[in-house]
């Protein structure tokens, strides 16, 4: 090291001895220091170590006034123009470095999926040596680019584990230790404009950042945070909202064959309620979105009503709840028909209120999108029923009610034909007996033979990329309309729909396992 090296003259065996650092080096660039004979390779404090050959005093003068100015001190060293032509080759390896990091920085901004795993694992092995604002940034800009739809911090007893969601299944990264988590806690609340003072209740908050795609397209990104009390910190979630990936063309969303074109069929229409039944994590944000950006035009004026706005869409009014300010769904709803809007959203339904409000919309000329949570979409009615919503108000307002669940695609790449079980066996021929029965133009068939996945880099050995929607359409035919104003029952709505051709959400996922898609894995997984 250089404060070992305490002469004034250097010899070729003191200037070996030397370990540059490079930061320093890089402040005179390696053409004029063999130009002028000078390099700076050390600094302790404000004191710059030099080497020089003496040989320009004029331009070696000038750049030691200039370090003067900026209040650096200086030390000399002395050496010959031999062994200051070994000092430059120091600069070779500077060259070296730079170029590793560019290449580094390009691998660590371009990594996408596996790779971008593998980068947050080399990340944390080396946080020790990074400022906690740029390893954690890094971590959530990586996060993202592994396809995860959300990022966990999840505190146990002396730990905290960082989880990842992808293709809607948990997988865990790294885990720190709870003093260590503590100061990147600390910035992703400051970075969402989080409450520091704050630990003793739910806390929502956002921010946005950019990533850069396989293509070196620049991306922004929203990130919803929620930090939800522990016993020791905050169990914090940052849910991912890709505008460029989420909101995709109608055509895009996964529907097939006759539930697309059902679904578009009804969504055309000027008037009527189509409902969206899932569970959390079914890809409602997606298909709804999609539905907007497929109707937005400058022809009809939307209004939604959200909690919270995922994603703003250009020409469409769009409104949040604030219930701490009583801007409520009902409120909206009484407002909003005074705008004269051709398409409403409502994000839920969830009240007798809300309930009725939307089916007076959707009776005086308005197209309205809402979502019900129920398991089916032939249970939307109960729940409704629940809510005490009456019957004769039910029946001629709503035209679609559409369930949907997302499963994930198993990998095109690695997957094989093989011999179902026994059990899938009899499962597959069951369901393929009664859709070719209330469907006989479908004309299915079984070869005994389901897919699998045999584990490859493509799918990162996990048999599944990306996503599918199985779906369920239930249209309100005639028949059904009456159904519901006599009272029958969910199994009498079920036999007449059955006659319209309809297909249980199970039944479509037969179909997509019959078409390779796949598996009866998943099946078991999600139903």
């Amino acid at each position: 090291m250089w404060e070992e090296v305490i002469k004034t003259i250097l010899e070729l065996e003191d200037i070996q001895k030397i370990q540059p650092d490079f930061s320093q080096l890089k402040i005179i660039n390696k053409e004029t220091a063999e130009r002028i004979q000078v390099l700076i390779f050390a600094k302790e404090n404000t004191t710059l170590q030099i080497l020089t050959t003496n040989n320009f005093t004029k331009s070696l003068n000038k750049i030691l006034s200039t370090l003067e100015e900026k209040w650096f001190k200086h030390q000399e060293h002395y050496t010959s123009i031999e062994w200051f032509n070994f000092a430059l080759t120091r600069y070779d390896k500077l060259e070296e470095e730079r170029a590793q990091t560019q290449k580094d920085i390009k691998e660590q901004r371009q990594a996408w999926w596996k790779s971008a795993i593998e980068m947050i694992r080399k990340l944390f092995d080396t946080r020790s040596t990074m400022d906690p604002w740029q390893f954690i940034t890094e971590v959530i800009r990586l996060s993202f680019q592994t396809w995860a739809s959300d990022l966990h911090f999840q505190p146990e007893l002396d730990k905290v584990e960082m989880l990842i969601r992808i293709d809607w299944v948990i997988q865990k990264i790294v885990e720190f230790t709870i003093d260590d988590f503590e100061k990147y806690l600390q910035k992703i609340m400051f970075l969402s404009w989080a409450k520091l003072n704050v630990d003793y209740i739910p806390q929502d908050w956002r921010f946005s950042f950019e990533a850069i795609d396989l293509e070196w397209k620049t991306r922004q990104i929203d990130a919803r945070v929620s930090l939800i009390p522990s016993l020791k910190l905050p169990s914090t979630v940052i849910r991912f909202l890709d505008a460029t990936m989420w909101i995709k063309w109608f055509e895009e969303i996964w529907f097939s064959g006759r539930n697309y074109d059902t679904l578009k069929r009804n969504i055309l229409k000027n008037t009527w309620v189509t409902i969206f039944t899932w569970p959390t994590w079914s890809g409602k944000s997606t298909t709804l979105y999609s539905i907007l950006n497929y109707l937005n035009n400058w022809e009809k004026k939307i209004i939604t009503l959200e909690d919270p706005v995922e994603y703003q869409i250009a020409w469409i009014q769009q409104s949040q709840i604030n219930s701490a300010k009583w801007y409520t769904y009902e409120l909206w709803l009484k407002a909003i028909l005074r705008h004269d809007p051709d398409i409403i959203l409502i994000w839920e339904i969830r009240s007798k209120e809300t309930a009725e409000i939307w089916i007076n919309a959707a009776l005086t000329w308005h197209l309205v999108f809402t979502t019900l949570h129920t398991n089916s979409a032939i249970e939307w009615i109960s729940r409704l029923i629940n809510m005490w919503v009456k019957l004769y108000m039910i029946a001629p307002s709503v035209n679609l009610i559409v369930g949907q669940r997302l499963v994930r695609r198993v990998c095109p790449h690695c997957n094989i034909k093989i011999e179902a079980s026994y059990g899938e066996k009899e499962e597959i021929m069951e369901s393929v007996k009664r859709i070719n029965e209330s469907n006989a133009w479908m004309n299915l068939e079984f070869d005994w033979r389901t897919t699998q996945a045999v584990w490859c880099e493509k799918c990162n050995k996990t048999w599944y990329i990306w996503r599918i929607t199985v779906v369920e359409a239930f249209e309100i035919t005639e028949d059904i309309k009456r159904a519901i104003i006599e009272w029958k029952s969910t199994l009498d709505l079920y036999a007449i729909a059955r006659q319209a051709w309809y297909l249980t959400l199970k039944e479509d996922w037969i179909i997509r396992v019959l078409n390779w898609e796949t598996t009866m894995d998943e099946i078991r997984r999600v139903l």
